[in-house]
């Protein structure tokens, strides 16, 4: 800190300035006979610490502490006075003056009152430092604060008016409550990174050109949501965009959203979906709005790519996937241990998926737990949890929505089929357990035939009673129970997908006689096939 002493009698000021000031930290000492000579050396260089006498010819010491005051406002002055008047000591402190002390005074006594000025001055420096650390914070951090808060808005929670508008003003947000908005959804479809950081530089890229097509006439506030969806809160700009007044146009809004569609094709090379979630009043609805415009979009196939759609849009949801629940059941095959078998029919439903054109988010969710509940069974049958034998694709394996895309499903569906297949518990080359390959096999394949405990028992040239008995032991079911089990779940498959005739149903499944067959299957699932047909029938 640097010191500067002020005071016409030269012997007093040498005397002063002779002092060991180094020792309380003072790295310079200046000298000043009077208070004009102060005030053109100010000028000159900043100083910290001001020691001045108050009686001096021209600029008394009070002026100058009034000079430093509207100069120098962070320049500390201590005043030193033969005179111990009242008048003085107010007028001191009204003009900002840190000490006032009489003369006589000590060398050390003084030395002791710039060390406490000095020290006063580290602590509001200190304060000025860790105030503009926590301000740099804040503003490095404003992007995720701001995600972050309207998240939590989207999700439905609740503040009252005042403390959101504090937050908003806090965070530099520039929407108004009590106003209509918009809301936007943008999903990455094709041409993006699927994981990692090409992914993050995508949706950064993304985020910068939808913030350059609509803040030119919208106020824009913007988060991603747990879907992976970029959701763009809009305001008008007043008098910009063609809006009057701040009122939204439905019609610029599309036009924005086409635009930003076109852009990201044009420069990244990806094609979006965009979801036009319609007016709404901020905040109060906006909670309902996302939660109708979410809905809206898991409909849509990822590839149906580069669509522009509004939340009100009818769109219905296209019936289940029937590969993934025709028999045999992944479970059922998985708790054989008919690896090859589970890997076909894998295949079968991302196959389905794709021809079909059914890789919306709602169908993938509808996957990915169905593999999930099947890959969960036989874990724990081999005493394992699902993170364990997920090992790297533990994150995945516990939160389905990061499985929306089918390439990603079945990349991992399959690592985590081979990890089963790694740890199983059965021994492959099991006499017993190719047997019941086998039997299963058999059955399956001639359904519709001749499927008696002697024909099964003939195929693999077994004694019927030994075949029924061994298997009731290895399975823990009767073969007759497990044949007509199968016969139901493929009926009702079929009844399900397909428009074939209950008689010709009945007959591909082994039963000549189909009133009998409609018996037992109101037996198996309380309904006629026709009334499970009528309540289940596959939309096209």
């Amino acid at each position: 800190m640097k010191l500067m002493l002020v005071d016409d009698e030269p012997m007093l000021l040498k005397s002063m300035a002779a002092n060991d000031w180094e020792k309380i930290g003072i790295e310079e000492v200046r000298m000043a006979s009077s208070g004009l000579e102060a005030a053109e050396m100010l000028k000159q260089a900043a100083v910290d610490i001001v020691v001045t006498d108050i009686r001096m010819p021209g600029m008394d010491g009070l002026e100058l502490c009034r000079h430093i005051q509207e100069r120098y406002p962070r320049t500390k002055c201590i005043l030193l006075s033969g005179y111990g008047e009242f008048e003085y000591a107010r007028e001191a402190i009204r003009y900002g003056t840190e000490r006032y002390l009489l003369k006589p005074i000590k060398d050390e006594e003084l030395i002791n009152e710039v060390a406490g000025v000095k020290a006063a001055i580290e602590r509001e420096w200190a304060e000025i430092v860790s105030f503009e650390r926590a301000r740099q914070t804040l503003f490095a951090h404003l992007p995720l604060l701001r995600e972050k808060l309207l998240t939590e808005l989207l999700a439905g929670a609740s503040m009252p008016e005042t403390a959101l508008a504090e937050r908003m003003d806090e965070y530099r947000l520039r929407l108004e409550t009590g106003k209509a908005c918009a809301l936007l959804l943008v999903r990455l479809d094709e041409g993006f990174g699927a994981a990692g950081a090409d992914a993050l530089l995508y949706e950064y890229a993304v985020h910068n050109i939808a913030g350059e097509i609509l803040e030119a006439g919208y106020r824009v506030w913007s988060c991603k949501d747990d879907y992976g969806y970029l959701c763009l809160l809009l305001q008008a700009e007043p008098g910009a965009g063609g809006h009057s007044d701040g009122v939204l146009d439905d019609l610029a809004i599309e036009t924005a959203a086409r635009e930003l569609e076109a852009k990201i094709a044009e420069y990244l090379k990806g094609r979006v979906s965009v979801l036009i979630g319609g007016s709404c009043l901020f905040p109060d609805e906006i909670a309902e709005r996302y939660r109708q415009s979410v809905s809206a979009f898991r409909t849509v196939p990822r590839s149906e790519r580069g669509v522009v759609f509004r939340a009100g849009e009818a769109r219905s949801l296209s019936s289940s996937l029937h590969a993934l629940y025709s028999p045999p059941g992944l479970q059922q095959l998985l708790e054989a241990g008919r690896w090859a078998d589970a890997r076909a029919k894998l295949a079968a439903v991302f196959e389905e998926l794709k021809s079909r054109e059914l890789d919306t988010e709602e169908h993938m969710l509808e996957i990915v737990c169905a593999l999930t509940n099947a890959f969960l069974y036989i874990a724990h049958l081999q005493s394992k949890t699902l993170a364990e034998l997920s090992s790297d694709d533990a994150d995945l394996a516990t939160d389905p929505l990061k499985l929306s895309r089918s390439g990603q499903a079945a990349a991992w569906a399959f690592r985590m089929l081979d990890r089963l297949e790694a740890g199983s518990v059965r021994e492959f080359k099991d006499a017993k357990y190719q047997l019941i390959v086998k039997i299963h096999r058999f059955i399956e394949e001639r359904i519709a035939e001749d499927v008696s405990l002697q024909t099964i028992a003939d195929h693999v040239s077994l004694h019927p009673v030994y075949l029924s008995s061994l298997y009731k032991q290895e399975t823990g079911e009767n073969m007759s129970d497990y044949i007509m089990r199968y016969r139901m779940e493929k009926a009702g498959m079929l009844l399900r997908t397909t428009e074939i005739k209950i008689y010709e149903l009945a007959s591909c499944l082994g039963f000549q006689n189909p009133p009998y067959f409609s018996k037992l299957f109101k037996s198996h699932y309380g309904i006629t096939p026709q009334e499970y047909r009528e309540r289940h029938l596959a939309e096209p």
